[in-house]
């Protein structure tokens, strides 16, 4: 019987369902820097034909591509040109607080306040309702950085669209990080709880990330007139952050589908759009019913990720397990399709 276990080396989640899916193929590995306690570079090879991987990147994803997509404001001159709607933003200089409040109040409050190269939820805040909660922001958390990305809020629910130049592989609802009374546990027991799930880990290592409590988390309790002692009553769910992102605790739940074929070929178009982009996870907020045909104005790209976790694809919270090692296989290896 075949091994196809990758070396026990490799420790980032994402790469293992990777290397998994090339050795299946029979596809040669090698973890070659080994040596690091760093995400695996990793060399594949079938024949001739080498490709490589670092975390969840491979080798057909060019430099041009990587650094539009880590430039959301960037990103945003991209979708432009393929008339794709997407969240209203300008990047601005932090300083510059005459220029935010200009154009705030030009597009609208509620806004959001967002690094513009960031990642994993870092440096991400909603529902700014005025000037002063957002120069308080600007004051406390973006003190190190010299940008800013100010955004027009659009209200909706945000999916997760993993999607190759060709087609759609998964969609996930990414769900906040939350926890749901019981009458008897305190939030922070809750957490704790929740936290004990098999599944849940640190630094990619599982399918979930486990739930941290945080300055961010004491901070939108306490909007909800909460806090990590609050008993809540049964049944009520608590959203501990604002954010979606798993890599923050919160539940990928698959709904690919449920999906409407339009939003499919939008996510397909996005990735069209940026050059030298095999493969992406894009983030689109959704007005109405993801099952409905969106209609003008129902949607809008949030961001793309050229280097996406796949795991929560491959054991999601709720719902089908969908294999997408496969289609990113798929790409960098179309000779082994059987």
């Amino acid at each position: 019987m075949r091994n196809y276990q990758p070396p026990k080396s490799i420790k980032m989640f994402s790469s293992i369902l990777l290397a998994e899916e090339a050795l299946r193929r029979g596809i040669k590995l090698r973890h070659i820097n080994d040596y690091q306690e760093e995400n695996a570079f990793i060399e594949l090879r079938y024949k001739n034909h080498f490709e490589y991987i670092f975390g969840s990147k491979s080798s057909q994803i060019s430099a041009v591509a990587h650094y539009i997509t880590e430039n959301k404001a960037l990103t945003k001159y991209f979708l432009e040109k393929k008339r794709i709607q997407f969240t209203e933003g300008k990047l601005f200089l932090c300083g510059d607080k005459e220029g935010i409040k200009e154009f705030a109040g030009k597009v609208g409050y509620p806004i959001v306040l967002k690094k513009y190269n960031g990642t994993h939820g870092n440096l991400v805040f909603l529902h700014i309702h005025n000037f002063e909660e957002g120069s308080d922001i600007l004051k406390k958390y973006f003190r190190k950085e010299k940008y800013v990305l100010v955004e027009k809020e659009f209200k909706g629910r945000e999916f997760r669209f993993m999607t190759t130049r060709e087609k759609v592989l998964a969609v996930a609802f990414r769900e906040p990080a939350n926890v749901v009374g019981d009458g008897k546990h305190t939030i922070k027991e809750l957490v704790a709880i929740k936290n004990q799930d098999p599944r849940r880990g640190l630094n990619y290592t599982k399918p979930l990330i486990k739930i941290k409590l945080d300055d961010h988390v004491k901070a939108n309790l306490k909007s909800q007139k909460f806090d990590f002692g609050s008993i809540v009553a049964e049944g009520r769910k608590i959203y501990l952050r604002n954010n979606s992102n798993i890599s923050t605790g919160g539940d990928s739940i698959d709904v690919t589908d449920d999906v409407h074929p339009d939003l499919k070929k939008i996510a397909v178009k996005v990735i069209n759009a940026v050059p030298g982009l095999s493969y992406a996870g894009i983030d689109i907020m959704v007005k109405e019913d993801i099952s409905q045909k969106p209609g003008k104005d129902g949607y809008v790209v949030l961001e793309i990720n050229s280097s996406p976790g796949i795991f929560f694809h491959h054991f999601p919270y709720e719902g089908k397990s969908r294999n997408v090692a496969t289609g990113i296989i798929d790409g960098l290896f179309p000779e082994t399709i059987k």
